[in-house]
This record gives structure tokens, sequence and C-alpha cells, in this order.
């Protein structure tokens, strides 16, 4: 199965996703690779109520994603889902280097430094940003396929985050 579009959002399935983004992935199944949510049977099941029928949801914990990837010989494309930079920084260590990293929603906790609307960091986020941009990865910031897409490295040093 090929990783058609790599996306971090904490929010992991909603609206955006089910609207915009499986369509532009040209996805059949979602890969939700999230140790959370793979031991949360509620998150579990507010996944499963998100996801169109005619869609196949895969939830992992994060290991698990990245070997059901490299393994699986099924057909088809998927839309990868993290909840953060830290996630997708094991997906691009483990070899996952074909994708810009698409950063649909970071959301707003105590301890984080606005960078766009949606999109707020803590240092350690930074940091794992700086990382998968080592390896050769980029990052844009586009909430929507339609939406003009912004560099996340140039927003950071733009804030005098990196």
């Amino acid at each position: 199965m090929k990783v058609s579009v790599f996306r971090i959002d904490d929010r992991l399935i909603h609206g955006q996703v089910i609207t915009a983004w499986i369509a532009h992935a040209d996805a059949d199944t979602i890969v939700v690779a999230d140790d959370k949510a793979a031991k949360d049977e509620f998150t579990q099941s507010l996944l499963k109520m998100a996801t169109p029928d005619s869609i196949k949801l895969k939830i992992f914990g994060v290991s698990d994603a990245i070997a059901y990837l490299q393994s699986s010989e099924e057909e088809g494309k998927a839309l990868l889902l993290v909840r953060g930079p830290e996630q997708a920084l094991q997906f691009v260590q483990a070899g996952f280097k074909d994708n810009t990293i698409n950063v649909g929603n970071m959301n707003m906790k105590k301890g984080k430094t606005k960078v766009l609307g949606n999109l707020w960091v803590f240092p350690e986020d930074v940091e794992f940003v700086k990382k998968i941009y080592e390896e050769g990865v980029s990052l844009e910031v586009r909430a929507v396929p339609s939406e003009r897409s912004q560099d996340v490295m140039n927003l950071l040093k733009k804030n005098k985050l990196a």
C-alpha cells in the first residue's frame, strides 16, 4: 500500500479530512498511527463513525503502523494520519521520505507558541520538525488541498522559533 498523503493533524479524522483530503489523496484507506487511539476503544469508535463506509480504516500504534505499511502487500493508496511531529519523525526515520508532510492542525494548548491560527508548537515540536528537515523531508501547512501551501520551517524562522 502506498502512502499518497502523510498528514499531521491532532484531530486525526474530521470534516476536512473526510471532505477534502481523502479525495486529494485518492485514498481507499485511512491509516491512523496513534498510540493513544490504538488503546482507546471510545476514540476508535469515534474515528470509525467519522469514516465513510467506502473507506477502510486501520488504527494502529505508531510502531505497528510503520510495520503494517512497510509489509503490506495490499493494493491501493493510504492517507496516513499522525497526531504530531514526534510521530511523523518516527515514520521518517523508518524510511517514509517520499512525501512532503502536510500539517493540518496542531491546536493551541498551554505552553505552546502560536505560529499560525491552526499551528501552535511546543519547543519540543520545533526540535522534531528540525530533525524531519534534517532527514530531507519538508513540512507544509495547508488545512485543505486548495489552500496555498506554506513551508513550516520558514514559518518557524519567521517567528524566531528555529
